[in-house]
């Protein structure tokens, strides 16, 4: 286990970390749908400062827009006048009137405001290139002083220079979360899970400026903990620990060609010594489809393809497990999100998991709030060291802090 532990170490040191702060006084822009076309209204939440909470919300806001040699000011014109003075948040609607390609920037004029990035499609391509919120794209770099523009041709499937521009260096990876609920044979249990991801590589640091690709890569840690509520003085009755390493690049979204690609690696360990001890080193491959509605809701899909390196402590694995996690995602960002994850073994043992979740507060923004969480688990492996064991259907329900 002294691998396990030493990456347990490196993640706590980035859990130590800063991550960025909200500046006070400054209106919040998010976007419903990330994506900008010619010709089409843009609809944009603005959140307004806590300081500011009893000024009057405008009917109108002006926008600039700025990307690929255009830029452009537009009156943003409320979506539902009928809101309260009340709210935090409020949407608002504009036109674009320029043509633009690659990343575009927007911030308000009238307001100090963050600086929102928004992907439009290639002028050769007839719809927008739905990708995950705030991500850009960053050119690369030549030999001599003067920078060459990443591929945007149709004919390139991956663009393999794609940067997570916005993106804060700390982020969420797969939900955050604490439910309860009642096991069968041991009373009241909780389950409860925190996962994040780090890019040490900021794209506009003096690294990314030599080595671009740099800005790609990440490190992340999961951890999901089995808390035995019913039980003799309430211990823990397993956790699995996954540190992993993975390279993330944005896809052209066109055709079959997927949104985004992850390619890495990923420990999993219980931490424990012993007959007990459970073990296993997979690597993986992690394509992601995007699909936007007009409503603003989006349906992912994100298979996780693994190949077992190391599986010594639990050597049949795949007989439960199999080779895919096969990932669903759908709804939108401030409401209703619905995500589905299903295995299936080797020799026909199957596992599926569903949550749901739904805001409990107005600011969400990259994926981060406060939710409520339901959560149905039915299946084998509920934790690692329980891998060949089926557990009985298990409802839970609690809240989460990323979805």
């Amino acid at each position: 286990m002294t691998k396990c532990k030493l990456l347990m170490a490196i993640c706590s040191i980035a859990l130590s970390l800063p991550t960025q702060t909200w500046a006070a006084g400054k209106w919040l822009i998010a976007s419903q749908n990330e994506t900008i076309n010619f010709g089409q209204n843009i609809t944009l939440d603005i959140v307004r400062p806590d300081d500011q909470a009893t000024e009057i919300w405008p009917d109108t806001l002006k926008i600039k827009l700025t990307g690929n040699g255009n830029s452009e000011e537009l009156l943003l014109s409320a979506a539902d006048k009928s809101i309260p003075q009340s709210s935090t948040r409020r949407t608002y609607k504009a036109l674009a009137t320029k043509q633009y390609v690659g990343v575009v920037r927007a911030e308000l004029l009238d307001r100090p405001s963050n600086r929102l990035a928004l992907i439009t499609a290639s002028e050769d391509a007839g719809a927008a290139q739905p990708v995950e919120a705030l991500a850009s794209t960053q050119p690369v770099k030549s030999s001599g002083s003067s920078p060459v523009p990443a591929e945007t041709s149709s004919k390139s499937p991956v663009v393999l220079i794609a940067q997570p521009g916005d993106e804060p260096a700390l982020s969420a990876n797969e939900p955050s979360y604490f439910v309860v609920g009642n096991n069968s044979e041991r009373g009241a249990d909780a389950r409860f899970q925190i996962s994040f991801k780090y890019r040490p590589f900021d794209p506009s640091g003096s690294v990314a400026d030599f080595f671009p690709a740099l800005s790609n890569l990440y490190f992340a840690y999961t951890q999901t903990t089995l808390w035995d509520l019913g039980g003799k003085s309430s211990p823990f009755r397993d956790t699995s620990y996954r540190p992993s390493v993975f390279y993330r690049w944005l896809g052209s979204g066109r055709g079959l060609w997927p949104d985004e690609y992850r390619v890495g690696a990923e420990h999993e360990s219980n931490g424990q010594s012993g007959l007990d001890s459970r073990s296993l080193n997979i690597a993986f491959v992690r394509p992601t489809w995007n699909l936007d509605f007009e409503n603003g809701r989006r349906l992912s899909l994100s298979p996780k393809f693994i190949q077992y390196l190391d599986k010594d402590e639990n050597s049949d694995i795949q007989r439960y497990r199999g080779y895919a996690d096969w990932q669903v995602r759908y709804g939108r960002e401030d409401g209703l999100v619905l995500g589905g994850l299903y295995r299936l073994g080797t020799a026909e043992h199957s596992t599926g998991q569903v949550d749901i979740s739904y805001p409990l507060s107005d600011r969400i923004f990259a994926r981060t709030g406060a939710f409520v969480h339901l959560q149905l688990f039915s299946g084998y492996g509920e934790t690692l060291l329980d891998y060949n064991q089926r557990s009985d259907t298990q409802l839970r329900i609690g809240f989460s802090i990323s979805r």
